[in-house]
């Protein structure tokens, strides 16, 4: 037993057990948030890290904190996000996710900040705004480790059944397959730029008196993309086209064949349904104008079976999937 002013044995172990077992203060923190008006709010980000720990909390006006900095943009029909979590000591740790919408991008990056803020508590102490700033390091700080910000550019690959006229007044059934790229970007602006493969004919239909066949490649370029709600979208394009058409004729003794090249330049507009895992329904209409006319006739009378319209127009339905 003490006696005076001296500490028991048993306060001793006490004092010890409070200081072993004391609960780390919340760290303060403060949340620099960036996406497209109709996506998640700063305060919805900073639910999600209370949702999954309680040792962290808002900073106030003036206090030092670390910095949670979220920013979301869109990314052809899906979500591209980022996390960067600023320490203390000017250290950063960059994360990206990419998913179909703005609610998963940020669950999953509230998870991640709540994981690396979770283990911040755990190895320093809790900053205070009196703390003395720490000396000048007598050797310059190594440089910060390049982050992973994800490729610049997102890919798709897209099929699709069409119906066109590049012959009037033959209507001809075909397909294409495309492949498209849209450079990541911030902001209301997403172009995209495609290049298609297309062949149709006219004999699918029923029978005229000529077989058309048409081949050729679009080159198409679209300046922005409107998200008309959280799972539609919608492109105005311009497009350019060049290739070839056969013609034959059709119900003659001696049918004769013609192979002429075509060119032409337009207007595309696309717009498409997203169905999930970055794969979506999608339908083009377009109209283009034929830049050299041209004519196909049958035999010594010179009958005209085909030629050239003043507006070749094209409706195409089929799948698109973005990488």
């Amino acid at each position: 037993m003490a006696s005076g002013d001296g500490i028991s044995l048993i306060e001793l172990v006490v004092l010890g057990w409070s200081s072993a077992t004391a609960t780390p203060a919340p760290i303060p923190i403060r949340i620099d948030f960036d996406a497209p008006a109709d996506c998640s709010t700063a305060d919805q980000f900073y639910d999600g890290i209370r949702a999954r720990s309680d040792r962290v909390r808002r900073a106030a006006d003036g206090e030092d904190a670390w910095g949670v900095r979220v920013r979301l943009s869109r990314a052809g029909p899906g979500v591209h996000g980022e996390l960067r979590v600023v320490h203390a000591r000017g250290e950063t740790d960059t994360r990206t996710v990419d998913a179909t919408s703005c609610e998963v991008v940020v669950q999953a990056l509230s998870l991640t900040a709540a994981l690396a803020l979770d283990e911040v508590v755990e190895v320093t102490a809790p900053l205070s705004p009196a703390a003395t700033p720490p000396a000048a390091p007598s050797t310059p700080p190594a440089p910060p480790v390049a982050s992973d910000a994800g490729p610049p550019f997102s890919f798709a690959l897209a099929a699709h059944a069409l119906v066109t006229q590049v012959v009037s007044p033959h209507a001809s059934l075909g397909g294409a397959l495309g492949a498209r790229v849209t450079p990541r970007t911030e902001g209301p602006l997403s172009p995209s730029f495609g290049l298609s493969l297309m062949y149709a004919r006219n004999d699918l239909l029923g029978g005229d008196s000529a077989l058309i066949q048409w081949a050729g490649a679009a080159l198409s370029a679209c300046p922005l993309r409107l998200q008309i709600a959280r799972i539609f979208s919608a492109e105005p394009c311009v497009v350019a086209t060049g290739g070839w058409i056969a013609a034959s004729g059709r119900g003659v003794s001696n049918p004769e064949s013609a192979v002429r090249s075509w060119w032409s330049a337009g207007g595309l507009a696309r717009a498409a349904a997203l169905l999930g895992g970055g794969t979506a329904v999608e339908i083009e209409a377009s109209a283009v104008v034929p830049l050299v006319h041209r004519r196909f006739t049958i035999g010594w009378s010179g009958e005209t079976v085909g030629e050239t319209p003043t507006i070749s127009p094209l409706v195409g339905i089929g799948i698109v999937h973005n990488f």
